[in-house]
This record gives C-alpha cells, sequence and structure tokens, in this order.
C-alpha cells in the first residue's frame, strides 16, 4: 500500500482523486495548497505526490522545486487544466514524472500512477542496496522491529535532500551511525562526513575548528586553519551535541544556515561552502528555547527533517540480532571461539531497561566475551543488575484456562524453572536445588522446554 498525497485547490478533484486511490488499496492525504502540503510533508513519508500546477502562492512547479530541496526526489505527477509544450517541458525539466490533462480519465491516472510507483521502488530498492553495503559496520542500526524499520525508511526518504536534519534520542542510541547511514546513502557520499562533539571544545577553540582562523587572528595562531566548514565542503557535516553548542556563537551558524558562506576567525574574505549539515542532541531543545539558551530561529533552520533514534528498550525484538552482531565482532578481536547466546541470557537482556541503549549492550558483551570460557554466552557472564532485576513471570496469577492441563502445566514448569535459572545467574546445579530436581533431570527438563 503506498501513500500518495493529492494537492489541489479545487476540493472537486481532491475528493474525485481520492476516492479513486482509495478503492486501489492505497492511502491517500490531501492538501488543498502546497503549504499544507510540506507541513504533512515534515511529518510523514509520502510515497507519491499528484498535484495541480496553477495554484494561487505557490504555483506547482515551484512546489515541485520546493519538494526536492527540502524532502528529497519523491515521484510528483503534475495535472493541469492548461497543458502547452512549454508547460509539460517546463515540468519535465523541474524533475516531474509525468503530467497529466484535467479532466482526465480514470484509466489514465491509474496507468499513470501505477508507472510511478514502479518507479519509487526501484528508488527505494536500490537505496537500500546502497545501505546494506555499509550495513555491517553500522550494527547499532540492525534491527527488523517496526521502530527500526520507520528509521531506516525515513533516512531513504531524507537522504537525496540538501535540507538540515536534526536527530534527536537517548545517549547511545546510534545517532552519528544514523548521521553516516544518511550519508552514505546521499548524493553527497563520495565527498567528506565531518564530524565534531559540540560538548567537548570551548567556544573559542569550537570557534576555531568549525570556521577556521587566519595568521594572527589570535595568540599562537601562528598559521592559517581551514576550518571543518571547509573541509566537509561538498559533503555532510555532522553536529554532535548541538545542545551544547555556545549561545554566543549561534548566529554564526544561522548565518552559514542561511547564506552558505562565512568568514574565517580573524579574516574578512567570504567563504562560500556547499555542505549539508546534521545536528545530534539528547536534549530538549524547545526547553531550552524557552530558557533562552538556544536560539530558535536556529532550532527551525537545524530542524527542516527530524529523525529520532529509538532506545533499546522500545525495540526489544531487535536484541538477538544486536547481539549476535556484537558477539561475533568481539569473538574475532579478543580470540575468542563465543558464537552464541544462550537463551535465558536473551531473555535476560529483554528484560532489562538498558539506560545505555546500544552502547551499554556493546559493552556488556564485550566484557562477556572477554569472561566467557566455552563457546556460548551465558547468564552468568551478564552483571549482577541482570540478576536482581528479576524477570516477569511468564504465567500470571489468574492463569486463563485456555488449553488441556498438561499443557497449561508444562507452560507452569518451564516458567519455574526458567525463574530457578535467573535466580541462580544461570548455575544448573544450583537451579536444581532450588527446584528439588536432580541435575541430570534439571538438564533434561532444559532440553524438553528449550530453555538452553
Amino acid at each position: 500500500m503506498a501513500h500518495i498525497l493529492v494537492v489541489d485547490d479545487e476540493k472537486n478533484y481532491r475528493v474525485v482523486l481520492a476516492q479513486l486511490l482509495e478503492a486501489e488499496g492505497h492511502r491517500v492525504s490531501t492538501a488543498e495548497n502546497p503549504f499544507a502540503a510540506l507541513d504533512l510533508l515534515s511529518r510523514e513519508s509520502v510515497t507519491l505526490i499528484l498535484s495541480d500546477l496553477k495554484m494561487p502562492r505557490m504555483d506547482g512547479l515551484a512546489f515541485l522545486q520546493r519538494v526536492r530541496q527540502d524532502i528529497g526526489e519523491i515521484p510528483f505527477i503534475v495535472l493541469t487544466a492548461f497543458a502547452t509544450v512549454e508547460t509539460a517541458l517546463s515540468a519535465m525539466k523541474a524533475g516531474a514524472f509525468d503530467y497529466l490533462m484535467k479532466p482526465f480519465k480514470n484509466d489514465e491516472i491509474l496507468l499513470i500512477v501505477d508507472k510511478a510507483l514502479g518507479y519509487a521502488r526501484l528508488q527505494s530498492e536500490n537505496t537500500a542496496l546502497r545501505r546494506q553495503l555499509h550495513q555491517s559496520q553500522d550494527r547499532a542500526l540492525l534491527g527488523e522491529s517496526p521502530a527500526m524499520k520507520k528509521l531506516l525508511a525515513d533516512i531513504d526518504q531524507v537522504a537525496p535532500a540538501r535540507a538540515s536534519v536534526l536527530i534527536t534520542g537517548e545517549s547511545g542510541t546510534g545517532k552519528e551511525l544514523v548521521a553516516r547511514t544518511l550519508h552514505l546513502a546521499s548524493p553527497r557520499r563520495q565527498g567528506p562526513m565531518v564530524s565534531i562533539n559540540c560538548a567537548t571544545l570551548t567556544g573559542s577553540l569550537l570557534e576555531s575548528e568549525l570556521f577556521g582562523h587566519e595568521r594572527g587572528a589570535f595568540t599562537g595562531a601562528v598559521e592559517r586553519k581551514r576550518g571543518l566548514l571547509e573541509v566537509a565542503d561538498g559533503g555532510t557535516l555532522f553536529l554532535d551535541e548541538i545542545g551544547e553548542f555556545p549561545l554566543a556563537l549561534q548566529p554564526r551558524l544561522l548565518r552559514v544556515l542561511q547564506e552558505r558562506r562565512f568568514r574565517r576567525v580573524g579574516g574578512t574574505a567570504e567563504i562560500e561552502t556547499d555542505v549539508r549539515i546534521v545536528a545530534a542532541t539528547n536534549r530538549d531543545l524547545s526547553r531550552m528555547i524557552a530558557e533562552g539558551s538556544f536560539r530558535e530561529d536556529l532550532f527551525y533552520r537545524l530542524n527542516v527533517v527530524t529523525l529520532e533514534t529509538p532506545s533499546l528498550r522500545e525495540r526489544p525484538e531487535d536484541i538477538p540480532l544486536l547481539a549476535l552482531s556484537f558477539l561475533q565482532r568481539f569473538s574475532l578481536e579478543l580470540g575468542r571461539r563465543v558464537s552464541s547466546v544462550a537463551p535465558a541470557a536473551i531473555n535476560l537482556m529483554q528484560a532489562y531497561s538498558w539506560p545505555g541503549n546500544v552502547r551499554e549492550l556493546q559493552n556488556i558483551l564485550e566484557r562477556g566475551v572477554l569472561f566467557c570460557q566455552g563457546d556460548t554466552l551465558r547468564p552468568e557472564h551478564l552483571p549482577e543488575s541482570f540478576h536482581r532485576q528479576g524477570h516477569p513471570a511468564v504465567v500470571a496469577t489468574g492463569l486463563e484456562i485456555d488449553r488441556p492441563l498438561p499443557e497449561l502445566l508444562d507452560r507452569i514448569e518451564a516458567d519455574l524453572i526458567h525463574r530457578a535459572l535467573v535466580q541462580a545467574r544461570g548455575v544448573q546445579a544450583q537451579a536444581a536445588e532450588i527446584l528439588g530436581i536432580s541435575r541430570s533431570n534439571l538438564q533434561y527438563k532444559l532440553k524438553k522446554y528449550h530453555l538452553g
């Protein structure tokens, strides 16, 4: 199912197109003018746009150019009641997929829509292939959860555009990896990607690092230095911890975003730069604006598009894949032969709250591989905090009788064995003692219930 946006100042055309496309199984959004459409596009991903040509305040071609600049390469079909060779050429030159004369026949519009959606699918597949080439190094972005699928789809959507991007999310969620993936999926991938952490430098050092300086600009400036805005020309500049950017320097950064030019510290020459700025923060910038520590105009320039990195606790289903990926990496680096994670250890990891997110998972697995003597990472290789947390019971007190008694008893027994293993930190002899059964009996039941 595609998400199609219909933009037309005539309500009748919006209604007719929406009904026609919804009948084909598509999701349809409508807007009565390009400004409402751009607002929607800043919040939602769209597969295809159908837009009228003649509209007040902003016509269809100007709207198409804004979409290309701010959003990216979305297939765009122009609808017009004033079709001429000149308008057709203008539309195609501006990047329209096709154009259609009003009034149109239903089969005509459906044929063009099908072709445009086929083109969109091809674009998406090519982008996904490019991303897969680099995914092996971007381990924090591995996952099949809905949250990760949405993030990766959003990256694909905004990567082709030049618009600034603000990446938000908790510490350790992989915001720099999102920025790198965005760069690699963009037309700027042949250019440099330069990163700087705004929290690690004082105001004057950050200014010199970012904008560069001329010889003699200050004590110690013995030679001219190119700033990162020059180094990143033709590529991407990643500003991590943008919430720590000094208030006094914020007007200079705002000017770069507005005019694409700047001056070195101590210099008078205007330097033009073709750089895409991607910023990241784990702070509430709206609150900082209210407190007066962050400029509102800079926020809106940085926040043309927002990408939110989900916390690890929001995607526990991705933990097995992430764990295996880190396991393979650290086994190779540390010269170990750890090749798998026991189900009981996975259960503990999925129940944990992960305040440090993927970065914490990485550190814990590195430690686990270091102390693991066998080929399987088990609960005893995890920190004490994992065992103190307890584990949600698999069987509730008020168990619903929804199956034969033997099956219910098996479920209860499996849950009790699991809880005993957690309490014993994975030590089978101790778990067997807690349960009051022999170790061989416990091993039999572990195999029976696939508890590893």
